[in-house]
């Protein structure tokens, strides 16, 4: 069969026109490369394409990242959930349309369509260590409980906790009976103990949804005789502060007040000292967003206490604060995450019982930009290789983990760690929202307990609240907030809001 000429030279031109078209969106998405690493590096770790699905690059993730650059033909048409992030936007655009749109392009392009499973190893039970003790919270025509924050004051023999959605806060003795209801409360996000039933109460603001209101705040509070009395208004006007760590920081008397604000627009590391009216004054050690917890001892051994800050928004990463007197600090990055990982909570503690200090983090916040399973999504040991740089050790996976904290829970000499995730895969893992990793020595054992269907675990405080000698367990549930991938339990609805597991090794 022959063609006719003028239809022959058509297909060529064709084929010739998709070889330009294919060269050229091969050219855009290489140029796009090299300018995601030129552009996204300079504010933080850069995550590779394979990390999300190609969906939610381009109707998430893509679209925020245009809001920070200032894109405004991305801005033009954000989806709804996104335009309270418009006052992100700088002043003047970061970079041109036409370099974001090839940034954009990689991304889409290397994207897979989906993300694969983790690979899980089965989770055997834990027994014998804890009783489960389910504290029922009575609330006449309340709905279920959102605990914002809780902690165990074990020299007290009480629990703190914090219940956004019926605006109390809990006083409990030690056996979980009520001490004392307080209501009309503000979001609380963090207790700090100051002495006998003597505290300072941090509140977030109305809610821990995110938002640009800045209305956290710091009070003094006395809880003693079943009474609750705020003693004074300490810091005001605060961008959702998170976390308050009060320490001796210089040669002066008095304590300071170390501050983590996670923010929204604005945030930070700050450090707060009295004056000699009693009014404090601020020292900003960083003002990123994503201020989340603090750790303060002493890591160099100088006389002096430092500060290790985790920061997990944007260029998520834990930094090391060391203190050269006179409240002035050198900062040291300690380890940098990818800005999609969801970095929620760390601890440094002797993991591999060598004498020096370990890094653990989870990985899971799942309420933002990409609420799709991640495989990489769990708890992580970094190990402490000298002079506080640290390389990869462990990995256990633990979808949407939120908390974890190290301890000697079985009393056998080594660390373990308990962890609680916000956002499990209550699909096909659930008992995963709660785990524990038994540190047998040289290896660990990851196992968890039947407790998922209690609540959804948002909090958790470890010590010692019956005076026994071991380290007992509370956790708080946050049944209503965004929806994790991996499914609801309605069961949660039922949750009574705080769970003790108390340790029945002594």
């Amino acid at each position: 069969m022959h063609l006719n000429k003028r239809l022959f030279f058509g297909l060529l031109l064709l084929v010739g026109l998709a070889e330009i078209s294919l060269w050229s969106c091969g050219k855009k998405v290489e140029e796009g490369e090299a300018l995601a690493k030129t552009y996204c590096t300079s504010c933080h770790v850069l995550p590779s394409p394979g990390m999300l699905p190609k969906n939610v690059w381009q109707l998430s993730t893509l679209p925020y990242m245009g809001i920070l650059m200032g894109i405004e033909e991305e801005i033009a048409n954000l989806p709804a959930p996104l335009k309270d992030y418009t006052i992100l936007r700088p002043s003047t655009p970061m970079i041109s349309k036409e370099d974001y749109e090839k940034i954009k392009a990689y991304y889409i392009d290397q994207a897979p369509e989906s993300l694969p499973e983790a690979s899980y190893a089965p989770l055997s039970e834990l027994t014998g260590q804890f009783v489960v003790e389910d504290v029922k919270l009575e609330i006449p025509n309340a709905t279920f409980p959102n605990m914002t924050g809780i902690s165990i004051d074990a020299a007290g023999r009480q629990i703190l906790a914090g219940d956004q959605s019926n605006r109390i806060i809990w006083q409990l003795d030690s056996k979980g009976h009520v001490l004392q209801q307080i209501s009309n409360q503000n979001a609380l996000t963090h207790i700090e103990k100051m002495g006998l039933n003597h505290y300072f109460f941090t509140y977030i603001g109305t809610t821990t949804q995110a938002n640009p209101e800045v209305n956290g705040y710091t009070n003094w509070v006395d809880l003693s005789h079943g009474k609750f009395v705020v003693k004074k208004s300490i810091l005001k006007g605060l961008n959702r502060p998170i976390y308050l760590s009060a320490q001796n920081l210089d040669s002066e008397a008095g304590d300071e007040l170390i501050l983590s604000e996670f923010g929204f627009k604005e945030g930070g590391l700050t450090v707060w000292k009295s004056d000699r009216k009693g009014l404090y004054q601020k020292t900003v050690l960083n003002p990123q967003t994503g201020a989340t917890r603090t750790i303060v001892r002493d890591f160099n051994q100088d006389g002096r206490l430092d500060i290790a800050s985790l920061f997990a928004q944007g260029d998520e990463r834990v930094i090391l604060y060391v203190n050269e007197g006179n409240l002035t600090f050198k900062e040291r990055v300690l380890q940098r995450f990818p800005s999609i990982y969801g970095t929620s909570s760390f601890d440094l503690v002797d993991m591999d019982g060598d004498g020096d200090l370990d890094l653990v983090c989870t990985a899971g916040d799942n309420a933002d930009f990409s609420t799709v399973l991640k495989p990489y999504h769990g708890i992580y040991i970094y190990q402490n290789t000298g002079n506080f740089t640290f390389k990869p050790w462990q990995f256990f996976p633990q979808n949407g983990a939120t908390k974890a904290i190290a301890a000697d829970f079985d009393g056998d000499g080594d660390q373990d760690i308990a962890s609680i995730a916000l956002f499990p895969d209550v699909a096909k893992r659930p008992l995963e929202g709660f785990m524990y990793i038994e540190n047998q020595g040289k290896t660990f054992l990851q196992k968890t307990m039947p407790i998922n269907h209690l609540g959804r675990w948002s909090v958790m405080d470890a010590g010692d609240i019956d005076g026994d000698g071991d380290i007992d367990l509370v956790l708080g549930s946050h049944a209503v907030a965004k929806f994790p991938a991996g499914g609801f339990d309605p069961e949660w609805k039922q949750a009574k809001g705080l769970l003790i597991l108390r340790n029945t090794h002594k």
